[in-house]
């Protein structure tokens, strides 16, 4: 199977206009969103312009995907399961002169010949209704449960409890964990409050402490009170905010739990360096089953 195809004529430069990119997918497309995302990482801001297609995985899906490719000719990425479709695309792509590369042919191929077993060729398996799926979506109603304190009765059920002061990104990290199928609390702090006695008393190895460089948290902190018009508080007082995490600090040493600084981090990458802390590789198996 040929995954990149050379074409005779050059495509316009970054220098002119951003370069067309057309992601086919047979299903939703996340997967070949991800993966061009990380590319595109890599190449200079404004170099393309992506547009993904989901669901072409019947003639006439393809058929319109393919009128808004030869209006405006650019690169065609595609992750589809039947080799019946991989060889449309490529032909397509042929008659119009457009380079185009499989995003998953090569790895489908390598696994099926490591592995000695022929894949089943079948998109929808990909979103299948089953076990996992009802324990992302009760990890995620879990999670929704114990956001900034809620459900402290049955902390010690959760999968992950985050703890950290006001805007050090606990409920979005929450909220990313459990779109992975992991059940998480997070419990909001201040230095003026006692922490709540069901966090004090969990075992080690469940909760992660969140800090923030202090500078950097009060502009976050006046950024939200300018723009929820809150009355001035010493909410975001630099040598308030700098004594609160610093408070924190003690306290997590005290819960002896592992400590992660999120400053300028990405949720993405504040979630997987929790479940690094806390050596966790798979969600915990929930008692229910189906939805609860």
């Amino acid at each position: 199977m040929v995954l990149l195809r050379k074409k005779k004529t050059a495509l316009e430069s970054p220098a002119n206009r951003e370069i067309p990119l057309y992601v086919l997918s047979d299903s939703t497309g996340n997967l070949a969103r991800h993966m061009m995302t990380t590319y595109l990482t890599q190449f200079p801001l404004g170099t393309f312009a992506a547009q993904i297609k989901p669901f072409v995985n019947e003639p006439l899906r393809l058929e319109k995907a393919f009128e808004t490719i030869a209006l405006r000719r650019g690169i065609v990425l595609h992750a589809v399961v039947s080799p019946e479709l991989k060889l449309e695309i490529e032909t397509r792509c042929g008659k119009l002169d457009t380079e185009c590369c499989d995003l998953t042919g090569s790895t489908m191929e390598f696994l099926a010949t490591a592995a000695r077993v022929e894949p089943l060729q079948d998109h929808r398996r990909l979103h299948r209704v089953d076990d996992s799926y009802c324990g992302r979506i009760n990890a995620m109603s879990f999670t929704l449960e114990h956001d900034d304190g809620l459900g402290q009765d049955n902390l010690e059920e959760a999968d992950v409890v985050l703890a950290g002061v006001s805007r050090t990104g606990k409920t979005p990290t929450s909220i990313y964990l459990a779109m992975l199928g992991f059940r998480v609390a997070n419990i909001s702090l201040a230095a003026q409050v006692e922490p709540p006695r069901q966090l004090l008393g969990l075992a080690p190895g469940k909760t992660v402490g969140l800090i923030i460089d202090p500078r950097r948290l009060a502009e976050i902190r006046t950024r939200r009170q300018t723009a929820w018009h809150m009355t001035q508080t010493n909410y975001n007082d630099p040598h308030g905010v700098q004594a609160e995490v610093e408070w924190s600090r003690r306290l997590f040493a005290k819960l002896r739990c592992p400590i992660l600084d999120v400053t300028d981090q990405a949720i993405e990458e504040t979630a997987a360096r929790v479940l690094d802390l806390l050596g966790l590789s798979q969600p915990s198996i929930g008692s229910e089953r189906g939805l609860s």
